[in-house]
């Protein structure tokens, strides 16, 4: 089959996350879309990193196979050693899995934590890359490990000798692939947002495009049932930059004024221990221990439940948000969303129109928007119905992997094969 053969594409995936061990949205939305794919014919390989497995395995079509370590600079001799490894490991790997499943191109999701040199390696044998960015490594790819172990090497700064034979040799044996800048011909961005970062920042992304996250809408329906104009929910990672101690804050100025009944549900959690005992010290001051409920994180298969269950979300992320898909798939399932405009939120809140919108860690501006939709249950269904039908109208899963799926065919056909595949170049070492 060649890449003008419409029977279907052979896609590898590279993620540094992979459901069902994620941390966030983007990993979720990334097996929507692979699964998408795989229902319209196209052959699909997922490579991401051993994350919550005890070692390397084979998931059906997941390989869990790359080494994934934090993003800082080594400056001794065991750090220079550990980003050896990574890079040596994950780019084997790669390759292995190039060898064995022979792709059409390589969609890369996101290699912050694992290695950018996987993207030199596919350049090196003749493989298109595109990129799905739905945070902002493309401005900050420059600081990884790997390429920055590179670029020091060849500034000349000095280094132990052996250090130097090593990375030589290395390279000589094509086992470790030195990083260089990504080719960024083929990007799809997640918001309009992300993409002017990126330009601002002096990257070459004006071609690229944007493709806004899409949500399935049969599985995020919306009920017609009676609302109780109570249940408050936040769903995201229990951490400062997404906000949730504003919707604490908040819940704490309803109650006081009069919504005795409210009631606030977090679901998510995340390794910031210490803001989590602080976030616990403040509902136990505020005497709210009765009106939270932390769930943890929950099943995918249950978020429909959840969604069902509750009245509000309350979306109060400080940061500048890609471009959330929970607050897409609140809307589907019927909820009022009362949430900040940050980054590319603003592309999918109006004010007024579809949901509410308040400056990032004002508690009082969130409290007097779902005091609102509490106390006006006309205006509460006209905030909800409009985000149902902002998600109809722009944002289903359909639309979204029609554009992706086009553009695929696209950078895979860009590619001259001179009758062969790209992945007979080189592959075998």
């Amino acid at each position: 089959m060649s890449t003008t053969d419409k029977t279907g594409l052979r896609i590898c995936v590279v993620s540094n996350y992979y459901p069902p061990h994620f941390i966030g949205g983007y990993e979720l939305g990334c097996r929507d879309i692979v699964e998408a794919l795989k229902r319209r014919g196209h052959q699909v390989r997922v490579l991401t990193s051993t994350y919550k497995v005890d070692q390397q395995q084979i998931d059906g079509e997941v390989y869990r196979w790359l080494q994934l370590s934090q993003w800082w600079m080594p400056n001794l001799l065991g750090d220079l050693a550990a980003v050896l490894r990574k890079e040596v490991t994950n780019q084997q790997a790669f390759r292995q899995l190039c060898r064995e499943f022979q792709p059409d191109l390589v969609y890369m999701w996101n290699p912050v934590g694992i290695s950018l040199s996987i993207v030199s390696v596919a350049q090196q044998l003749g493989l298109p890359v595109c990129y799905f960015v739905s945070d902002h490594w493309v401005e900050e790819w420059a600081t990884d490990p790997g390429y920055r172990t590179w670029e020091k090497q060849k500034a000349g700064i000095r280094r132990p000798f052996l250090w130097k034979g090593v990375l030589r040799l290395l390279n000589v044996l094509n086992l470790s692939h030195p990083p260089g800048p990504p080719n960024l011909d083929h990007v799809q961005f997640v918001s309009n947002s992300l993409k002017r970062d990126a330009l601002q920042k002096g990257e070459d992304v004006a071609k690229a495009q944007v493709i806004h996250w899409g949500v399935d809408v049969e599985r995020f329906q919306m009920s017609d049932k009676p609302r109780q104009l109570k249940r408050l929910l936040f769903v995201g990672q229990v951490t400062r930059h997404k906000g949730v101690h504003t919707a604490v804050e908040a819940l704490n100025l309803l109650v006081q004024s009069g919504h005795d009944d409210a009631t606030l549900t977090i679901v998510g959690d995340s390794a910031a221990e210490e803001f989590k005992s602080q976030l616990r010290r403040m509902i136990s001051l505020y005497q709210l221990d009765n009106h939270v409920r932390f769930t943890g994180l929950v099943q995918r298969e249950d978020t429909p439940r959840i969604y069902q269950e509750h009245d509000v979300l309350i979306f109060p992320s400080v940061w500048d948000e890609p471009f959330s898909i929970t607050v897409l798939e609140a809307m589907a399932s019927g909820l009022a969303v009362v949430g900040t405009a940050t980054g590319g939120s603003g592309e999918i809140l109006e004010d007024g129109v579809n949901a509410l919108v308040f400056e990032k860690e004002n508690a009082q501006q969130c409290a007097d928007c779902i005091s609102r939709l509490f106390s006006d249950q006309e205006f509460f269904e006209q905030v909800r119905r409009r985000g149902r039908s902002t998600i109809e109208q722009k944002h289903r899963l359909e639309q979204m992997v029609d554009t992706i799926e086009r553009s695929l065919w696209l950078v895979a056909e860009s590619v001259t094969l001179h009758g062969a595949r790209p992945w007979h170049q080189g592959i075998s070492g």
